[in-house]
């Protein structure tokens, strides 16, 4: 029975533990496999494969590719980053999940168009496609089509603000933190990479923030021209200013 027992197991397949076949090639006696037929196709199978797709690949694609196309794009770069798989391919494992964008196919309105044209500059495009109620993409495609730009210019960001002040993001945030600075957030949805959305600051909030708090200011790393322009709006006022006080001197002096 022992003898029995071990050339039963010793014919059961290592992986499932079902009986192994035996088979001849050209006369030649059967070989001693450990594993069956299924098994040996699987696994010859999976040596073949040139890429390899793991569970919890798709559990990143579920939970992060989404948004519009800026977001995607990112996502995408950073799985190649470290699965060092094709662009190609993990678009393609992408469609079959279900994730990929449809196109908004509904023609644009002249209506839409307007709103496009008021609120542009002053919102993000994602604003702008909840307003509509579109996706993201369609909008900043029509956007591109119209010739203009999407970046929005009303008030400064987080980067164009410490250039002008000369500091660095640490100090403006703890002004933030500290309520001098009054801040509005743009409302995008950023990047794993950067995870916090866009700062905006308006130049009435800036000069209040000037106007209460200058011991905070080096004069000697802001922008110079920017701070003129700035406090005596957008240098509009110099020459009406100038031209004012001359006409009010030759007054005085007759």
């Amino acid at each position: 029975m022992t003898s029995m027992e071990s050339t039963t197991e010793s014919r059961l397949c290592q992986q499932c533990g079902n009986a192994i076949e035996e088979g001849r090639c050209q006369n030649q006696p059967p070989t001693e496999a450990k594993y069956c037929l299924k098994c040996r196709s699987e696994r010859r199978r999976r040596a073949n494969l040139k890429y390899v797709w793991l569970p919890e690949h798709d559990d990143y694609l579920r939970a992060h590719y989404y948004g519009g196309l800026n977001r995607r794009f990112q996502v995408l770069n950073r799985m190649i980053r470290e699965t060092r798989l094709p662009r190609w391919y993990i678009k393609k494992r992408a469609a079959r999940l279900g994730l990929t964008m449809h196109q908004d196919r509904r023609p644009w309105t002249r209506a839409e168009e307007e709103i496009i044209e008021r609120l542009l500059g002053k919102v993000s495009a994602l604003t702008i496609a909840r307003r509509l109620t579109r996706t993201e993409s369609s909008v900043v495609l029509k956007i591109k089509r119209m010739g203009l730009s999407y970046r929005v210019r009303n008030g400064y960001t987080m980067g164009e603000l410490k250039e002008c002040l000369g500091e660095d993001h640490h100090k403006v945030e703890r002004w933030i933190a500290n309520g001098w600075l009054r801040d509005r957030l743009q409302g995008t949805r950023r990047h794993d990479g950067n995870g916090r959305d866009i700062h905006r600051f308006r130049e009435a909030d800036i000069l209040e923030f000037l106007r209460r708090h200058p011991e905070e200011i080096n004069l000697g790393k802001v922008d110079s021209i920017w701070f003129l322009d700035l406090v005596l709006l957008k240098g509009r006022e110099i020459g009406d200013e100038t031209a004012t006080r001359r006409v009010d001197e030759s007054e005085e002096a007759a």
